[in-house]
């Protein structure tokens, strides 16, 4: 198709642009002050909320709501004295909520009901060192004879890898639970309140969550106009293209890696073990039918290099889940349910939100090099190799 009909239908045809460009356009305080992949200020919001002394008129109905849920949906890993029902009936008068306490996110706790509940928030970052075994023996050591609970609160609700009985939890059920709690409170809340609670439930919604929002209509419009938008990055010189370049290149330059396909917002390639391994029945997604592919992910100022199974065969699929299961650690994301699309089982992050600042772009490139040597070195041939051991 000619370039000038594939921009003409773009701009005709894009009723998710429209859309996109509505949304964006749209006031919202914590897109104001770029703070929405900010952990701090989720764990400060999260800390007004859960305080049923905190001026948000909502009393302890987040609290007690959060808890139950984290009962209802744990009910085989929470083990104790305390249960749902007793949530149901606790008397919260005495209810502390702690921040940063011993380096803890948020500590809940109830001495009456002898209920320590720490939670460690991680919007845009994973766990580092032992961090959640110190804090599990911090609770174990302070609050002796407690119910100690540990939750592990994330987007996309991932395991941690390191800790043991930590509880996962995620964002879409905090904004299911602020969402319900809005609608039933919205005519008793002050006018300033409400809408400061029902931007962030925005904010959860469109960037924080899971599959959000945006990154969906992102997502369609790309597959709906992928040769129109892979034109205009072409003609649109900037750092985020240099940077998806200098990737391919690195990938050129391994004579062990494979590149499929390459473009601004992604930089798609392989290896030639995991090439060699396993049947190229994948559909309508690389150029060689490959169903499982690492991936460049460009988004600006996010970047992430991840490893995806791709749409094709359900029973190739189903197989490298369940070997990519047996390193939990390694393949974090691979517990997730397998959609007919993409599930992505492992990730590493290149870059985020605020990275760029004061950067040039060979600073970056440099950085770009060093993360992917880093990669190669410590996690391109284990993975080779699990897969290689594993697959019959």
């Amino acid at each position: 198709m000619d370039d000038k009909i594939l921009l003409e239908d773009f701009l005709l045809r894009n009723e998710e642009l429209d859309r996109l460009e509505s949304m964006v356009s749209e006031f919202n305080f914590f897109e104001v002050l770029e703070i929405i992949d900010t952990e701090i200020r989720h764990s400060n919001v999260l800390s007004w909320l859960l305080d049923p002394n905190g001026n948000h008129g909502l009393g302890d109905h987040f609290l007690r709501s959060f808890l139950k849920h984290l009962f209802y949906n744990n009910r085989d890993s929470i083990h104790g004295a305390i249960t749902f029902f007793d949530i149901e009936v606790f008397s919260f008068d005495d209810i502390e909520i702690r921040r940063e306490w011993k380096k803890i996110d948020l500590l809940i706790l109830s001495r009456q009901n002898k209920m320590a509940v720490a939670i460690e928030n991680k919007v845009r970052s994973e766990e580092h060192g032992d961090q959640l075994t110190r804090y599990a023996m911090v609770l174990k050591n302070e609050f002796p004879g407690y119910h100690n609970i540990f939750v592990y609160l994330t987007p996309e609700g991932l395991t941690p890898r390191g800790g043991e009985n930590w509880i996962i939890f995620d964002y879409a059920t905090i904004h299911s639970i602020l969402s319900d709690l809005l609608n039933a409170k919205k005519s008793s809340l002050g006018v300033s309140i409400f809408d400061f609670m029902n931007q962030y439930t925005t904010i959860l919604r469109r960037y924080v969550m899971e599959n959000s929002e945006i990154v969906e209509i992102c997502r369609i419009i790309y597959q709906k106009h992928k040769q129109a938008l892979d034109l205009i990055y072409q003609y649109k010189p900037d750092i985020f293209l240099e940077i998806s370049e200098h990737v391919a290149e690195l990938i050129k330059s391994q004579k062990n890696l494979v590149l499929d396909k390459a473009g601004k917002s992604e930089v798609i390639f392989t290896t030639k073990v995991i090439d060699d391994l396993i049947p190229k029945v994948g559909e309508g997604w690389t150029t060689g039918n490959r169903i499982l592919v690492f991936n460049y992910y460009n988004e600006g100022e996010k970047q992430n290099l991840r490893l995806i199974i791709g749409p094709g065969d359900s029973t190739v699929r189903r197989k490298i889940q369940e070997i990519a299961q047996k390193d939990p650690k390694r393949f974090n994301l691979a517990k997730r349910k397998l959609t007919k699309k993409w599930l992505t089982i492992y990730q590493k992050e290149f870059f985020r939100k605020g990275d760029f600042n004061d950067k040039d772009t060979e600073e970056l490139k440099d950085s770009v090099s060093k993360k992917f040597d880093k990669f190669v070195k410590e996690d391109l041939g284990r993975i080779e190799e699990h897969f290689r051991t594993h697959w019959e």
